[in-house]
């Protein structure tokens, strides 16, 4: 395993090492060659094990279903995981235990003649739902005398525990899943643009508000995973979609990324009003085969020029 890992870092090591030199033998973009970016801290690696070596980065989370498709800095893949990426995962594992689906299990408070008791409500294979509490997480002293009591048709009262889930470190992670996403689909063609500043910004920075709010919803488009162009004007932006995948339950997100021609803060109100007005948008597909925008050159010049004639008429 331990070769495998080393093998597909160095693969990915050069292949967006190349992507980065043919950005800059073809004056697209300037910048270092023979070096690897962090897309986001933007720390150069000229080596693959540096004092913060590139790490495997999943996207979405491995908890999620993701795979590893790029690298990333091993604090930054560290700070971010334990940061945001475990609420949305835990989030996702609390819809699922919520809904009570077979072989699941639950942790809840149980109220029976007045003693709160900590227990777990599971569910067979044939939606069967037993209750448990067990004497480590709660005072025998109360349990036993309260169990001994209870019989057929005895009430018992119960509650989801609290969550500790902390909703705007969950939409961080799903914001990181998106632009991680776009780099793997676009290279450096995109994300060394400072209008991705704000999202660098936000990820390293999960404790305060960076990047503006409703920037994700639903999949209620039915969009396969991947990344589309808007291309309306005025709307320019990146939809890119991508399921999470809790092993019991799947579900498919869209986030709202910027390109450089327009303020995401403005490009987020205008398609809020379009989507309640249900404004039909024009979808370019990214992630089409046929679109390769890693070491197609013809393809990431047509890239640019859309840019650049979209920089002119606005």
């Amino acid at each position: 395993m331990a070769k495998k890992t080393h093998e597909k870092r160095e693969k990915l090591f050069k292949k967006y090492q190349e992507n980065l030199k043919l950005l800059v033998d073809n004056n697209l973009i300037s910048e270092e060659i023979n070096i690897y970016i962090c897309p986001i801290c933007l720390k150069k690696h000229k080596h693959l094990n540096e004092i913060d070596p590139l790490t495997l980065e999943d996207a979405p989370p491995k908890a999620l279903g993701g795979r590893a498709n790029i690298l990333t800095c091993k604090s930054c893949n560290n700070k971010c995981g334990y940061l945001i990426d475990s609420h949305l995962a835990k989030r996702m594992n609390e819809i699922d235990q919520k809904k009570l689906l077979p072989n699941t299990s639950v942790k809840v408070k149980t109220t029976i003649d007045g003693e709160i008791f900590n227990g777990t409500l599971s569910v067979d294979e044939h939606g069967k739902m037993s209750m448990f509490h067990s004497l480590k997480n709660n005072n025998p002293n109360t349990l036993n005398p309260t169990m001994e009591k209870v019989g057929k048709g005895k009430v018992i009262d119960f509650d989801f525990e609290k969550s500790t889930v902390i909703p705007e470190k969950l939409e961080y992670s799903l914001l990181k899943t998106a632009f991680l996403i776009l780099f793997e689909k676009t290279g450096y063609s995109l994300i060394l643009n400072k209008c991705y500043n704000s999202i660098r910004e936000q990820l390293l920075n999960p404790d305060k508000r960076v990047y503006p709010e409703y920037f994700w919803f639903k999949n209620i488009y039915g969009l396969k995973q991947g990344v589309y162009f808007v291309t309306d004007k005025g709307y320019e932006c990146f939809f890119v979609t991508f399921n999470l995948d809790t092993g019991k339950t799947k579900s498919s997100f869209l986030v709202v990324l910027p390109c450089p021609l327009n303020e995401i803060d403005d490009i987020i109100e205008k398609l809020s009003s379009a989507i309640k007005s249900e404004m039909t948008l024009k979808l370019y597909p990214v992630e089409n085969e046929k679109h390769n925008y890693i070491d197609d050159l013809e393809n990431i010049k047509k890239l640019f020029e859309w840019l650049d004639k979209r920089t002119n008429v606005n």
